[in-house]
């Protein structure tokens, strides 16, 4: 009122309040609720729903088909042709939306056309949500799109859940919502649906940042070490069967991430410079080199797939990665940027 010299009245302010608690704005009861009950469907349903088809691609199956085709098939112009990579075992694939990560998806999931006799995907995906410090999140919980249902290997999932001897299910609800890991079961489906029956250990990996802050290695975290260890011995027995997949992005610069001042070309070439710095230790399978890169700048880039990518390096089995693909995506309103890259893992 001394701001705008208005009268605000009494009824005014409870109304806003009013509004605010109806659009579950406010920390009240009625959030806690809404809360509880989301909670509570998760755990009683069998599957983990789409929660992005309809918004970040088609929910229909017919049109999402096309759209694919679409990504495929541009990317498969730009596919050079190279007879010495050897045969896949696993894949760097962006998580950013389809729209402004299509090259880099069809660059990535070229590779996977002809080449892979996997039926079990392990897929490591960057958690943006989870609420707890537990490294890395599991489900059983079966997935699925507009293609349907694929499975997740629940007797794998069990192995792991006795190998740790913490819950690995604390903080699950994160993966109602997360789409790093769905965005590449839509792939997988598109690709391999009508030729094989397959099934997916789906992995969302926390954040390393307080282990970024204390300036240790994730390999000194007994729970990271312990964990990646079983998906070791896991990816061990199952040889050809299995292939790896981390669906993680790469820097997050500029006022839309906090950063105080907007990107610029200078700001831009840093970026790239430090990214590929990072991916040519993907290239040599170097986990702790990874890590390293953005434990030294105290992950100033923002790196939301340090912990998938990470896990990945630790845990396959090839002889050399390959860098497929690079982007950055400019958002010139917000004066941000997010960049990715696809990277192939070959024996």
């Amino acid at each position: 009122m001394e701001r705008f010299r208005s009268i605000l009245f009494r009824d005014d302010i409870t109304k806003l309040i009013t509004q605010l608690d109806e659009s579950l704005l406010l920390h009240s009861e009625r959030y806690v609720e809404h809360q509880r009950r989301i909670q509570e469907e998760f755990e009683k349903s069998i599957f983990r729903e789409s929660s992005h088809a309809g918004l970040s691609y088609p929910r229909e199956r017919e049109e999402l088909v096309k759209w694919l085709d679409s990504i495929l098939e541009n990317a498969r112009e730009l596919r050079p042709t190279d007879s010495e990579k050897g045969k896949i075992t696993g894949l760097i694939s962006p998580h950013i939306d389809f729209k402004r990560g299509g090259r880099s998806y069809g660059l990535a999931y070229n590779e996977l056309m002809d080449q892979t006799e996997a039926d079990v995907f392990i897929i490591f995906g960057t958690s943006h949500y989870a609420e707890v410090e537990n490294p890395f999140l599991l489900t059983r919980k079966n997935f699925k799109s507009p293609f349907g249902e694929v499975e997740t290997d629940v007797a794998l999932i069990e192995r792991l859940g006795k190998s740790c001897e913490w819950d690995l299910f604390e903080g699950e609800i994160a993966h109602i919502t997360e789409h790093s890991i769905e965005f590449q079961v839509v792939f997988l489906q598109y690709l391999f649906s009508n030729r094989k029956q397959f099934k997916i250990l789906p992995i969302l990996c926390n954040s390393f940042q307080r282990i970024i802050q204390k300036g240790h290695s994730p390999e000194d975290d007994v729970k990271i070490s312990t964990f990646l260890k079983s998906v070791k011995e896991i990816i061990s027995n199952l040889g050809d069967r299995v292939l790896l997949i981390a669906g993680a992005d790469l820097a997050h610069v500029g006022q839309k991430f906090g950063d105080a001042e907007s990107v610029n070309e200078s700001t831009l070439r840093w970026i790239k410079e430090r990214d590929l710095l990072s991916l040519s230790y993907t290239e040599q399978i170097d986990a702790e080199g990874f890590y390293s890169s953005i434990e030294e700048e105290k992950d100033r880039r923002k790196v939301c797939g340090l912990s998938p990518i990470y896990s990945l390096l630790s845990t396959i089995d090839a002889k050399n990665g390959k860098l497929i693909d690079y982007d950055q995506a400019l958002e010139p309103d917000t004066g941000s940027v997010v960049s990715f890259a696809s990277v192939g893992f070959y024996t």
